[in-house]
């Protein structure tokens, strides 16, 4: 069979609209004039206010399944959905240099072990330490001779026998000397012994105690100078580190909460004062509340958190299931008893899953908002 004629299928496109339509107030008298005996009085159909909206019965409300929640005035906007990750303290962590380029010849210790300040981590071989040491044993030499000419010669001096310009190149010449040998023993003063170790071959030492985070080093493998090795942090809290877009700057600061997904919150301790050109946002580090199992994270693990803003004035928190869209915004439905009306959402905020943050008038403290049966009751009052 051959299909119809384009102008055919225009023709019948106002009998499929009109079905539709027909399909569509079947619904609705089912949904709100409920079943009734052949000789019982037909219920009222909903009844337009003069005001705008929509006045339903205690029975049409029960058929239209329609439930409702109360507005409050806005004290936080949500920010959900921000990328985040654990981090030890910054006061509580230490990152482990190598103070001489040389090669490892042990690990000693491993990720997540426990280590106490001073305690060996690992072993290098260092032709560096090598001349280091040298340096050492001549800077004491030379300052144990300095010195003991610096007090000949003061001997001298108070029997008038030397100069007294000749006691005070003597005195410099000490003096200089012993700072050379300091700044070569503190120089040497983090290297531990390695006991029973080849010549050149020194301990890499823990700074502080706590647990070792991240192991960067294998045996055999050859480091430069101050090259890092290990991160050691203390037990305690763990920080957040998260970005947050840089429209929110003026609402950024220390104190504020941050939500974390196993529903625990930390404070924001510092916020980043430059502002990331790529992905243009702000750098934030958050600190874990006490209250919070540090055990639930571990340093480097990534999640999402929602930052809490204050939430601007004249603003308004209501259920998120609330809202339905209409044309390019929102709408939401005020039932004031068995009034039901439309109400245009001038703006929304933000918010999550539960709560929306909108800029809407005809809203007000404890104004109840429908919640379930907001398709239903759009059918019945169009937003403008």
């Amino acid at each position: 069979m051959s299909p119809a004629p384009p102008g055919r299928a225009r023709r019948r496109r106002p009998l499929i609209w009109l079905a539709a339509a027909v399909v569509l107030a079947a619904v609705l008298a089912v949904w709100l004039w409920p079943s009734r005996a052949p000789n019982s009085v037909a219920p009222a159909p909903p009844a337009a206010s003069a005001e705008g909206g929509v006045d339903l019965t205690d029975a049409q409300i029960r058929n239209l399944g329609i439930e409702s929640a109360a507005v409050a005035a806005a004290t936080e906007l949500p920010l959900p959905g921000l990328p985040a990750q654990a981090a030890a303290p910054l006061e509580a962590s230490a990152q482990v240099a190598v103070p001489y380029a040389g090669v490892v010849t042990r690990i000693l210790v491993d990720e997540g072990g426990s280590v106490r300040k001073g305690q060996p981590l690992a072993r290098l071989q260092s032709l560096d330490l090598l001349t280091a040491q040298a340096d050492l044993a001549r800077a004491r030499s030379e300052a144990a001779a300095a010195s003991q000419q610096a007090r000949r010669d003061a001997a001298l001096l108070a029997e008038g026998i030397i100069a007294a310009s000749r006691n005070e190149q003597s005195q410099a010449r000490a003096s200089a000397a012993e700072g050379a040998r300091r700044q070569a023993e503190g120089a040497l003063s983090h290297v531990g012994t390695a006991t029973g170790g080849q010549p050149g071959e020194y301990a890499l030492l823990a700074p502080i105690s706590g647990t070792v985070l991240r192991r960067m080093v294998a045996p055999g493998q050859a480091l430069a100078a101050l090259e890092q090795a290990f991160v050691i942090a203390e037990p305690g809290p763990l920080d957040v580190t998260f970005t947050a877009p840089v429209r929110v700057r003026n609402a950024l600061a220390p104190g504020l909460e941050v939500r974390l997904p196993d529903g625990g919150s930390a404070r924001v301790v510092a916020v980043g004062a430059d502002t990331d050109p790529a992905s243009q946002s702000l750098r934030v580090r958050a600190r874990v509340d006490d209250a919070t199992p540090a055990a639930g994270y571990s340093a480097g693990q990534q999640f999402s958190v929602t930052l809490l803003l204050p939430a601007p004035a004249g603003t308004w928190a209501v259920p998120t299931a609330g809202l339905l869209p209409s044309g390019q915004g929102q709408v939401l439905y005020r039932r004031d008893g068995r009034h039901f009306r439309a109400v245009p959402v001038q703006e929304l905020l933000g918010g999550d899953e539960a709560i929306s943050i909108v800029r809407a008038d005809g809203l007000g403290p404890g104004a109840q908002v429908v919640t379930r049966g907001t398709a239903l009751l759009k059918s019945l009052i169009p937003a403008e």
